[in-house]
């Protein structure tokens, strides 16, 4: 079952059980931009308990159920947001990649937060956020954020937000492509962005006694400030509006942006690029942050930047 969208439109995977907050975060976003919100509900086939071997489901009655279910939820949100729904069959994440070409965002759910583990965060979730032909948005159904709270309640928790939207820089093509994007979503929230740089030094922990020590870490400080600083500069000329908050601190990056993350609405990675299912794409960085950010985090690759 598919209906024929509009390129501007918000794809969203719904399975019936952890989608839940990014069904509503996506309705809210498509509803603020006036995109149309494309549903996706992918069958996957039983596991037989005995063999092991997949059991293929005789209908398709479970999967249009969850489909009319959302599509219900979506329209008791938003009754004026165009809908848009498409039934596919198992494996998943092919499925939303496919329907991510011509979609502006990718919303896919999560369930809960913890040690670096694919298992924890949903394959899926990773799969789509490294392959997808759009920025993908991971929203974890315990978030903290707006994704737990009705969309009334949860324009207001986002306005209150000190961090606004959170991304990393290290002056690479991918954090650049990651910053543009950043830049753009904190203009259209209205919210002030935060740039996370960090650094660190390899060295004995002698040297932290040492005389010179203090004057080298100072050095190395102002250096990468000015580093930060000149990234940001050509976006801050393209967004005047955009409060920019710069933060540079000794230490590693997914720590950083998951702390700043607590009081944020949206953390920005960059993802190196599209490739097969067989490998992930995300970085250590970005998967570090994908599982331990308390917000959604907004996966984009270097050709999804803002230009």
């Amino acid at each position: 079952m598919s209906t024929n969208a509009s390129p501007a439109r918000v794809v969203v995977a719904v399975d019936g059980t952890s989608s839940g907050a990014a069904v509503e975060w996506a309705t809210r976003l498509a509803s603020e931009r006036g995109r149309t919100l494309h549903l996706v509900h992918v069958r996957v086939p039983f596991v037989s308990q005995i063999s092991g071997a997949p059991v293929q489901l005789l209908d398709d009655g479970l999967g249009e159920a969850i489909l009319r279910e959302s599509v219900e939820h979506v329209r008791e949100l938003q009754p004026g947001l165009t809908v848009t729904m498409e039934l596919g069959d198992s494996p998943i994440a092919p499925v939303i990649v496919e329907a991510s070409r011509d979609a502006e965002l990718v919303v896919v759910g999560a369930r809960g937060r913890g040690p670096i583990s694919s298992a924890l965060l949903g394959s899926t979730s990773v799969d789509v956020a490294a392959h997808a032909h759009a920025p993908v948005v991971v929203v974890r159904s315990n978030a903290t954020d707006t994704a737990t709270a009705t969309a009334v309640d949860a324009a207001a928790e986002a306005s209150t937000a000190r961090n606004g939207v959170v991304v990393g820089s290290d002056g690479s093509a991918v954090s650049e492509a990651a910053i543009g994007v950043a830049f753009a979503e904190a203009d259209a929230r209205g919210v002030p962005l935060t740039v996370v740089h960090t650094w660190a030094l390899d060295i004995a922990e002698s040297a932290w006694v040492s005389p010179g020590y203090d004057q080298v870490q100072k050095q190395i400080r102002e250096t990468e400030a000015a580093l930060a600083a000149e990234t940001v500069a050509g976006w801050t000329e393209k967004y005047p509006d955009v409060h920019v908050r710069t933060v540079v601190r000794h230490g590693h990056p997914v720590e950083t942006i998951a702390g700043l993350s607590l009081d944020a609405e949206l953390v920005v990675v960059g993802s190196r690029g599209r490739g097969g299912f067989s490998g992930l794409l995300l970085g250590s960085v970005s998967q570090g942050v994908l599982h331990h950010a308390h917000c959604p985090v907004m996966v984009v690759r270097p050709e999804d930047g803002a230009s």
